[in-house]
């Protein structure tokens, strides 16, 4: 890798590791003053959501707080319905979905409890509102199914307002050949006016449910609310909100083909069957992670989207609205596949055009390569193949660059001598150098165009990994999960910037980073390499605590450098000798039309010097008349 290239990384990996510790800086300041908040110190109402702490002067189902009711309140009955993957488990409170739990999914820190979503949510995935925050109180009753509960894909659940509107809830799981299926539910919304005025849908909304970090690592501009409006996706992360210091989000949205809300690796979505124009709202409240996840406070982020806009007259009138409810993980190849432009859930952000493709191959290699071989590292081996196609298909690009950098720099002699022959020209010397790079046939930019390709990739594959739920409990040497740090052990002190733990694959990315760059050619002064040298440094520091799956990454990606240059080295050094005269290159015909536009400014200049100076004429007396 050239002098170039170096700088870049270094200024790229600087800019990463500031806007890491700032991040971080201020996450932490927004944890504290939430955790310091009076409102955020009340106990837990024993009928909320595990977690959840209610906002002042609420009642126990998120409205303000009412006279306690004539009648008790039914008791709540849960059913659960099983797909290939996760048990659903709904509730006759709201009629919907009350939390999802993935059965092969564990949560951080604890083995015997189960990734639950919705599981800070006060209120129902499904449940209808009627405003910001503002919840029907319907208690439904459960309609049997057919088969009893054994085998059961599908629940009916059927309530009334005070007001006497009718509503009928039908959730279903798609059919099993469908992609997706183990996470996708068709809900049937019917309603029918038994009161005295007409209704308007629109004045309703569903509920997309609630959802937080899993655990204390996980940055806050992962997690958020999104809409697709006109085919354009929109996220609001939840720093948006100022650590709930901003109200509400509400947003008029055009034709709305779907909105939820997402964390790094799951998402809960709501689509309508037949996109509408409408309206969204959103909020966050503060939550209180578990011990084992780190016991911070947190936000969690909620949304419901409005109803079509339909009017019901009184008197008994009927309509039905259809809608896709996604409750799963953020796997790119899925959400593709379901299509409706669902991929862009995954929000991988500018280089997603880089992101998606490699999390595609990435699967490729490991669903019909390494995980028929070995089931437990297949993750791990799957990112070390990536990691060698792309530098593999690199290669000879590097290599041509790198034979270009040693050509230019049997011309550093023959280059001084043009530095000291015009030292008071740098434009002629230009000149002069140009038409030696021609005579020799050296492109001067050639050396920068493997980093022109290097840096998207690098940053594709990071965000990539950044989101990419396959790797959560995904096994490799001695390491347990692959998106989170590689902890071998726990220091009794903490390090600035490093924490406790002591993780060892970016301990091994700065080693083999640094063998890399000492076995590359000295170039540049003593200042140039003395900061080439704090580049390892910089980014050990910045890998240190982030998924090891990106360590992984980088330690194969400079192990395969280091086999590169050993290999460089053996081949025979490149000549330098002048070419032929040949077809002129497009650098050479851009440079001789701009040598030659600059000597035709120079003779018009020329010219117009040495051109003779006319008189002014002298103008005749004006006269009368």
């Amino acid at each position: 890798m050239d002098r170039t290239a170096w700088i870049v990384l270094i200024v790229c990996g600087g800019l990463l590791a500031l806007n890491l510790h700032f991040m971080q800086k201020e996450a932490a300041r927004e944890r504290r003053e939430r955790a310091e908040s009076p409102q955020q110190e009340e106990p837990a109402a024993s009928d909320r959501a595990e977690g959840e702490r209610p906002p002042g002067g609420e009642g126990p189902e998120g409205s303000p707080e009412e006279a306690p009711a004539a009648e008790p309140r039914p008791e709540e009955k849960l059913v659960t319905v099983k797909s290939e993957a996760v048990d659903f488990v709904f509730t006759t409170y709201g009629g919907g979905i009350k939390y999802a739990e993935f059965r092969e999914q564990e949560a951080v820190g604890e083995h015997d409890r189960k990734v639950r979503i919705n599981r800070f949510g006060a209120h129902p995935i499904g449940t209808l509102t009627a405003g910001v925050d503002r919840y029907l109180d319907v208690v439904y009753e459960i309609e049997e199914a057919e088969g009893g509960e054994a085998g059961r894909r599908e629940v009916t659940f059927r309530g009334r307002t005070a007001e006497g509107l009718w509503i009928r809830k039908e959730w279903s799981l798609v059919p099993a050949e469908e992609v997706g299926s183990a996470y996708r539910f068709r809900l049937v919304v019917s309603f029918q006016n038994e009161s005295e005025t007409s209704l308007n849908l629109s004045d309703f909304g569903i509920f997309a449910g609630s959802i937080a970090p899993l655990w204390k690592g996980e940055w806050e501009n992962h997690q958020g609310v999104f809409f697709l409006e006109d085919n354009n996706f929109e996220f609001r992360n939840v720093k948006w909100f100022k650590g709930g210091k901003r109200g509400p989000y509400e947003a008029q949205v055009g034709m709305m083909g779907y909105a939820g809300v997402g964390s790094q690796f799951y998402a809960s979505v709501v689509a309508p069957f037949e996109p509408h124009d409408g309206s969204i709202w959103s909020e966050v409240r503060p939550v209180t992670l578990r011990e084992a996840a780190g016991g911070n406070p947190a936000l969690a982020v909620r949304l419901a989207m409005s109803l079509p806009g339909e009017t019901l007259a009184p008197g008994g009138d009927k309509e039905a609205v259809s809608y896709e409810v996604f409750v799963g993980p953020k796997r790119n190849t899925m959400l593709r596949a379901i299509g409706m432009r669902r991929g862009k859930v995954m929000n991988y952000g500018w280089f997603g055009i880089v992101s998606w493709p490699l999390n595609w191959l990435l699967n490729v290699l490991h669903d019909h390569l390494f995980d028929p071989i070995s089931r437990k590292w297949s993750w791990g081996l799957a990112i070390v193949a990536l990691t060698l196609v792309i530098r593999s298909a690199m290669w000879p690009l590097q290599n041509k660059s790198t034979r270009a950098m040693k050509r230019m720099a049997k011309l550093q002699p023959e280059m001084q001598k043009l530095k000291e022959k015009y030292p008071d020209d740098p434009h002629k010397m230009n000149q002069e150098m140009m038409k030696m790079y021609r005579e020799y046939g050296i492109n001067p930019i050639g050396g920068c165009l493997p980093l022109v390709v290097q840096i998207p990739i690098f940053f594709g594959f990071y965000r990539m990994l950044q989101f990419a739920v396959e790797l959560r409990q995904a096994e490799f040497l001695w390491v347990d999960d692959l998106s989170q740090p590689d902890t071998v052990a726990r220091l009794p002190f903490s390090l600035p910037f490093l924490g406790d733990g002591v993780n060892l694959l970016p301990i091994l990315m700065a080693v083999t980073m640094v063998v890399q760059m000492m076995m590359t050619p000295k170039t540049g002064d003593k200042m140039q390499r003395r900061i080439f040298m704090i580049m390892p440094f910089m980014f050990f520091f910045f890998c240190y605590n982030f998924a090891s799956a990106l360590a992984l990454y980088w330690t194969t990606s400079n192990l395969f450098a280091i086999a590169q240059t050993l290999i460089t080295k053996r081949l025979p050094e490149p000549e330098l000798k002048k070419k032929s005269a040949k077809k002129k290159g497009i650098w050479q015909r851009m440079q001789e039309q701009a040598e030659a536009a600059q000597r035709a400014q120079k003779a018009r200049q020329s010219e117009l010097m040495g051109a003779p100076q006319k008189k002014p004429r002298k103008r005749p007396p004006r006269t009368g008349g």
